[in-house]
């Protein structure tokens, strides 16, 4: 195997690179800013991140800096390395002129020092450069540059800078005479599997766009699409270029065939539907949109002109590509099952900034998206289902007391990283993504459903018995909810009004908590910033419209046993009362408000134990 050096690695492509190139077996060493984010990362990753580990190892430096600052001894053993991964630089279309050139040329620069020693000494195998796919070079047309060179003048310093760093590196490998592999990825996604896409810099913009409902003319129309690229793709693409032993300076754009791609109208009528706002009316050609953009009133949109560079008419050639991929038997089409779940993704860290999941790696279960924690014995598994005003973040504290077992987080549909089921029955269309999630692990699972979530437990209790060990339901939502949520409409307009301050006085209105001092400021953080959302808006007011109708509370206990159903009850709660034919179950009474496992994570975590959770 050889030793690369990468860098970049911690970076949204880079860790994904990074995992592959372990998991192949190489030596690799990364540079990396900071030790603590590269062993979190490494952590996350399942991946060896001791200094003193074998894989990988990480160099601690800068890539803007002369040498990129490396210690003596880590520069010795950067250049020992056989292949160099150039992945890094900043996802910023915002950079300034300075910005910029200290982040891609002068970058380029020091890359090609390292390069070029190491190939004077002893020979470099292998140059893989990660470029933006709108660079305008060519294997062709770098040797003459010039009139290519006057046109990137009129770019913007992010998109120039880049384009400049890939044409010094190609003239630089050739004057050197190693192979140099030129990447062009378009825009990158999440994982194929998952969607999960915390870099919102790229198509995060058009999500965010859509669900402010400014895409309702379509940039470009059907004429113009969007390439993407799934990350776990370009990773396996990219490890699979650095297994090459005897590798030829080639160009390679990865992205599906204009063809089998959606065009713009498409995409956006795809994100409108996903996040619950009204589609496209109309398109209008990009250079009009672009020179709107770049006017007081793009500016007072808050859309960057820039983000239409991504935005292209015509195809690419994919020849270099597939050959590679043919070779490797490497998937590269985009998942178009997971789309909803990208978009889901974004528009939560869209409006979640700061959101945090430290601990809980990110998953799938059946259509939901999944928080999940692996724990010391693994004996079982426990999933949690949130209630109203709430997602799998929420939970996170309750969670957190419960290290021995393996835990899992779900956001209903609609609700934090989930997308919607697109269900005419909203509460039934809930219930059978909750199944599809039971269903994915491998044995019985112990349910826990707070409010909604317990209404929700109960339900898919009734329809796979034999996949649930133990259903522990607190504060059920198991009678109409107050006829004043009714209206859809109305609730919806309401929460998109509500302040801080007004969600605190609902909260304590509604019997949540007891008193102010009970409501945790993230709690109130989260719920603010969630209904900025619009998809997470309606879906909330529908989900309440439809606990208010008699007939979704339709619940056969015949199977429910002391030893395997346990209901907890906050008796503060003076909102909803739990109905009589349901406290001949196995019943304990708390002296809290509704949302106790949210204010009482810790008291509810031990009484949880007491009654049978291990």
């Amino acid at each position: 195997m050889a030793h690369i050096f990468i860098t970049g690695g911690t970076g949204f492509i880079g860790i994904h690179v990074l995992q592959q190139l372990v998991r192949d077996g190489h030596q690799v060493t990364a540079l990396v800013r900071s030790k603590a984010k590269f062993e979190h990362i490494c952590k996350q990753m399942n991946m060896p991140h001791h200094f003193d580990a074998i894989l990988p190892k990480p160099v601690i430096g800068d890539l803007n800096l002369p040498l990129f600052g490396l210690s003596r001894p880590d520069m010795e053993l950067v250049q020992t390395a056989d292949v160099i991964i150039h992945a890094g630089g900043p996802m910023d279309i915002s950079l300034n002129e300075a910005e910029a050139r200290k982040a891609f040329l002068d970058g380029a620069e020091q890359i090609l020092h390292f390069a070029e020693h190491i190939h004077q000494s002893k020979g470099l195998q292998h140059l893989i450069h990660v470029v933006g796919f709108k660079s305008p070079f060519t294997d062709e047309n770098f040797l003459f540059p010039d009139p290519i060179l006057k046109h990137l003048e009129q770019l913007p310093p992010y998109e120039r800078m880049k384009f400049f760093a890939d044409l010094r590196i190609r003239q630089g490998a050739l004057q050197a005479g190693f192979p140099l592999s030129v990447i062009h990825p378009p825009i990158v996604i999440g994982s194929s599997e998952t969607g999960d896409t915390p870099q919102t810099g790229g198509v995060g913009i058009l999500v965010k766009s859509t669900a402010r409902k400014l895409m309702r003319i379509v940039p470009g129309g059907a004429s113009h699409w969007l390439p993407l690229v799934h990350v776990d793709h370009m990773a396996a693409f990219i490890a699979a270029l650095a297994k090459e032993s005897h590798p030829s300076s080639q160009t390679y754009y990865l992205m599906d065939d204009k063809s089998q791609t959606p065009h713009m109208t498409e995409l956006v009528t795809m994100m409108s539907k996903e996040l619950r706002v009204g589609g496209p009316i109309g398109s209008a050609p990009l250079s009009l949109i672009s020179k709107a953009l770049g006017s007081p009133l793009g500016r007072m949109l808050g859309i960057p002109k820039e983000s239409l560079d991504f935005i292209v008419r015509g195809d690419y050639s994919l020849h270099n590509t597939r050959k590679i991929e043919q070779k490797y038997q490497l998937p590269h089409s985009v998942n178009a099952s997971v789309i909803p779940h990208t978009i889901a993704d974004l528009d939560f860290h869209n409006h979640h900034m700061q959101a945090s999941a430290d601990g809980y790696k990110r998953g799938k279960r059946g259509p939901l998206a999944s928080l999940e924690r692996s724990g010391t014995n693994g004996k079982n598994v426990i999933l949690f289902l949130h209630g109203t005003l709430s997602g799998a973040d929420c939970m996170m504290p309750l969670a957190d007391h419960f290290r021995e077992a393996d835990v899992c987080l779900l956001d209903l549909p609609g609700f934090g990283r989930s997308p919607y089921h697109h269900r005419n029955d909203i509460i039934e269309g809930h219930v059978e993504a909750i199944i599809e999630a039971i269903c994915s692990f491998d044995k019985p699972v112990t349910l826990v459903g707070h409010s909604l979530g317990g209404l929700l437990a109960a339900k898919a209790m009734k329809r796979v018995p034999e996949r649930i060990q133990s259903l522990y339901l607190l504060q059920p939502a198991l009678h109409p909810a107050p006829a004043k949520y009714r209206s859809s409409t109305l609730t919806e307009a309401a929460l998109g009004f509500l302040s801080s301050s007004g969600l605190k006085k609902q909260l304590l209105a509604q019997a949540c908590f007891e008193s102010l001092a009970e409501i945790p400021p993230a709690y109130v953080t989260y719920v603010m910033e969630d209904l900025q959302s619009p998809r997470v808006r309606k879906t909330t007011a529908e989900t309440l419209a439809a606990l208010t109708r008699a007939s979704n509370f339709t619940i056969s206990t015949n199977s429910w046993t002391k030893d395997n159903v346990h209901i907890l009850w906050g008796t503060k709660d003076t909102v909803y009362q739990l109905p009589k034919h349901f406290r001949s179950s196995g019943l304990t009474e708390l002296p809290y408000a509704h949302n106790f496992p949210i204010s009482h994570p810790k008291e509810t975590a031990d009484l949880l134990r007491r009654l049978g959770i291990e």
